[in-house]
């Protein structure tokens, strides 16, 4: 990390102050310089200052001595309790002696970031090894200990999560998708911020949650815990200009449960796009189109054919689908169903005639109805 570093050291500091720059590892070899060609050359001053952990003055006589070194002024770099090097600023003494303390600290400050984003960074790394793990958990090859010491190794104990969240942004204001996605990551932290939950960052701008809701094994109180904190998340950042879609997964009781709820609110999440639905989605109620997504695809696009026949080349076909979807809603509730879509009821009732002449399946029959819904379903699954 420190030789990485050290020619940014260099090159940074020696722009501020005006004076030549370089950096040396602890046994004293140039590794950053502002004159690159002295990078892999031996600097003497350095060992001494590195030894006594004390700043040294080099005077024009003193670099005569060391032959190919320059009058300056050279303090130690510490990181944490550890000496790691030297940096040295050639001039007068009495000219950048000055700008010691200035380039010390400069030089161990960026050290301690870098040394911090290296740790956030390889943390994070950690966390998608650990939910990857998870989503991919086969009770039958008997990994489950080895990832729950995963887990504990990372701070966390996945026992206590009870579902599994993925958050994905959809929509942001004028800034960097980059940027917008770490103002989303903050509010994620803040809005399930028990120390309980693991909060994972992870590509395409999605965030995965397990949220541990306290001793309460019940589903529905899981839900609604889900629900509520999932609610005010999508409230706060939509008043900061980002969108997002969560999913919530299955209801875990274990480590296998936990795998379902990740891959489950991952399919849904999918689904949910294909479907054109946004903001928050409960994977257990999508079980229907879960089940109708996971058929091949020839067989899928078949069925759909034979069953809607050629109401989807009609220009009123999406018209015809939206009508039978909100009646699907609310079977025989003719006059809750014409209200929702702003119709009179015998509108209404036209369109689903229409839709049982085109077809031959009758709407007010249960089993007509059904086929119908899954192939309007799967026409949506299969365009995207």
């Amino acid at each position: 990390m420190f030789k990485k570093m050290a020619q940014n050291i260099a090159k940074s500091t020696s722009d501020v102050i005006g004076h030549g720059v370089l950096v040396t590892d602890e046994n004293g070899m140039i590794i950053g310089c502002n004159d690159e060609k002295r990078i892999g050359e031996y600097h003497p001053p350095s060992i001494k200052v590195m030894q006594e952990n004390m700043p040294m003055t080099t005077s024009i006589s003193d670099a005569e001595n060391y032959g190919n070194v320059l009058p300056g002024y050279t303090l130690p770099i510490r990181f944490f309790d550890r000496v790691m090097g030297s940096v040295s600023i050639a001039g007068l003494p009495e000219e950048v002696e000055r700008y010691g303390l200035l380039v010390q600290k400069q030089a161990e400050i960026m050290l301690r970031e870098q040394a911090f984003l290296e740790s956030d960074l390889l943390r994070e790394r950690s966390l998608r090894d650990l939910i990857e793990n998870i989503s991919s958990y086969d009770p039958k090859e008997g990994s489950g200990e080895l990832i729950m010491m995963q887990a504990r190794e990372l701070g966390f104990n996945i026992s206590k999560c009870r579902v599994a969240l993925v958050i994905e942004m959809s929509r942001w204001s004028n800034e960097t998708a980059e940027a917008a996605f770490q103002r989303m990551l903050r509010e994620v932290r803040s809005s399930f911020s028990n120390p309980r939950n693991v909060i994972c960052p992870q590509e395409n701008y999605r965030v995965t949650v397990l949220l541990s809701v306290g001793a309460d094994r019940e589903p529905d109180k899981t839900y609604e815990a889900a629900e509520v904190l999932s609610k005010d998340f999508l409230e706060s950042i939509g008043a900061k200009g980002i969108l997002a879609d969560v999913s919530i997964g299955f209801y875990a009781l274990d480590l296998h449960g936990l795998s379902r709820s990740i891959n489950s609110a991952r399919n849904s999440l999918r689904l949910a796009r294909r479907l054109g639905i946004k903001g928050m989605i409960r994977s257990e109620k999508f079980t229907g189109e879960a089940l109708l997504d996971a058929l091949p695809t020839g067989v899928r696009e078949e069925y759909a054919a034979r069953i809607l026949k050629e109401l989807p080349s009609r220009k009123d076909f999406n018209e015809m689908k939206e009508t039978f979807m909100a009646w699907c809603g609310s079977p025989f509730a003719s006059g809750n169903v014409a209200e929702n879509l702003s119709m009179h009821r015998n509108s209404l009732q036209y369109r689903l005639k229409k839709i049982r002449s085109i077809t031959g399946k009758d709407p007010w029959n249960f089993k007509d109805a059904f086929e119908l819904w899954a192939a309007f379903v799967i026409s949506d699954i299969s365009k995207n």
